[in-house]
Order: structure tokens, then sequence, then C-alpha cells
């Protein structure tokens, strides 16, 4: 009944998968940089940008709040990945 909606959810999912670990790649770069020249962790303006930008590329303006809620959970990742390598980093320092 739902075989084609869920083949095409799974191959938008195998791209999804490809981009989350492309953007955590430049997620980790970021972090070093961020480490390198003591940089906070959060930079509220630009996550307000990207989401401001984001949602005005929308076709459907009414899915701005579920892709503000989707940027807003996916740089928490982000955020939480980079403070992971930052710790790294300093354990790499401190040894």
């Amino acid at each position: 009944m739902l075989e084609a909606e869920r083949q095409e959810i799974n191959a938008i999912d195998a791209q999804l998968t490809a981009l989350f670990e492309k953007r955590l790649a430049v997620a980790h770069k970021i972090a070093t940089v961020k480490y390198q020249n003591q940089l906070p962790l959060t930079n509220v303006l630009r996550e307000q940008e990207v989401i401001k930008q984001q949602t005005a590329a929308l076709a459907d303006p009414q899915l701005a709040p579920y892709l503000t809620d989707w940027y807003r959970t996916t740089m928490l990742i982000a955020k939480q990945y980079q403070a992971h390598v930052i710790k790294g980093l300093q354990n790499d320092t401190q040894a």
C-alpha cells in the first residue's frame, strides 16, 4: 500500500545520511578552528541567520516551523560533536 512512498523516503534518507556525514566533517574543521582561536562553541547570530535563510527558501512557508525545529536539532547535534572534538584536542594538548 505504501511501498512506493517508503522506497522514496528510503532514497531520501540515504541522501540525508551522506549529507549528515559531510556536515559533521565540516563541523569537525570548525571545531578545530574554534579550539585554536578560543572561540565559543555557540554563535547564536549565525544560527538565527541560517534558519532565517533556509526558511525563506522554502517553497511551502507552512513548513517553516518544522524546518526551524529540524535546523535547531541539527545544530545541537553539530555542537555536541564539536564539543567532543574540542575535548579530544584539549586532551591531546595535555598529554
